[in-house]
């Protein structure tokens, strides 16, 4: 192995001679505030975000053909409750998962916060009490949270966000499907999100209202439906590789050849705000779906886990 010194004398001149090529140049001296990229600090993420990103995570790592990622369709695993599974670091074939979308988020909140935690809050009991968990029920419904959150100032440990524009990682948007066609169990869905990613127009925008602001957000949940797909025309799947869901495994070397899946990963929805209020004025479940639906027919809350 041969080694080449460096002595401080030729290290001195070597950085004097970098220094002076970085100042050279007419726009040497010429940088002010308004050439400087917008600031973009690392955010906090919250233990509920860090515990959900840890499973999926490692989930990733498993190919689908485990069945270690599951929706717990109706119907289906009469013989299986919903459970979540974090193993030991480096270990991803002790991760698992079976669970709807409010059981994943549940579990996801009970893990961060409950029993034998630094905090304690996140029981059984707490959610039957402040999130109405049916009887006979281990788990809140998505319809139940979304109720809870549009009521967050009297439910501890939570905080309402109204809009948005206000979204951080880590808060939890719920919302209702509409009752005259909604069959149980599933009464509506909920998400964690993990990223907004910017405004996103559509020709469907209009649906929900003239001037509606399309807000994109890469979310994590638990579905039976993942956020799109490729398969649409040529500029809408364009536009589903951008935003894509964790769900649809691509074959390699195959461009058109994909498969759906189900379970916990991640994805990405659209969140609509009213132009004058700021307020939800609707979803979209995909950036490639043509169904967008109104706040109004299917109600939408968010909230955020505060640690005080």
């Amino acid at each position: 192995m041969s080694r080449h010194a460096l002595s401080r004398r030729r290290l001195l001149a070597t950085t004097a001679g970098a220094g002076a090529a970085l100042a050279a140049g007419p726009a040497a001296g010429t940088a002010s505030a308004a050439d400087a990229p917008a600031p973009n600090p690392y955010q906090l993420k919250l233990p509920h975000q860090i515990e959900a990103e840890t499973l999926v995570d490692y989930l990733r790592m498993r190919p689908w053909s485990d069945g270690a990622n599951r929706y717990k369709t109706a119907g289906q695993f009469p013989d299986e409750n919903s459970a979540l599974a974090w193993g030991a670091p480096g270990r991803p074939e002790q991760f698992s998962a079976l669970a709807q979308c409010s059981s994943f988020l549940t579990m996801v909140l009970q893990r961060a916060y409950g029993t034998g935690t630094a905090y304690g809050w996140a029981t059984r009991e707490y959610f039957a009490e402040h999130f109405k968990t049916e009887a006979g029920k281990f788990y809140p419904t998505a319809e139940k949270f979304r109720e809870g959150f549009a009521n967050a100032a009297a439910i501890p440990h939570f905080t309402g966000v109204t809009k948005p524009v206000n979204l951080r990682p880590g808060d939890l948007v719920a919302f209702d499907y509409d009752p005259d066609v909604t069959t149980e169990p599933y009464t509506g869905h909920i998400v964690m999100i993990r990223e907004r990613k910017g405004t996103l127009a559509s020709s469907v925008d209009s649906q929900v209202g003239e001037g509606v602001i399309p807000y994109v957000f890469e979310i994590v949940d638990c579905t039976s439906d993942p956020h799109g797909n490729p398969a649409a025309s040529a500029s809408a799947e364009a536009t589903y590789r951008a935003f894509p869901d964790t769900r649809i495994e691509e074959a390699a070397g195959a461009p058109t050849g994909w498969t759906e899946h189900n379970g916990v990963g991640y994805g990405h929805m659209v969140f609509y705000a009213d132009p004058t209020t700021k307020l939800f004025a609707g979803y979209r479940w995909s950036v490639n779906s043509s169904t967008p639906r109104k706040a109004a027919d299917r109600p939408i809350a968010a909230a955020r886990v505060y640690l005080g």
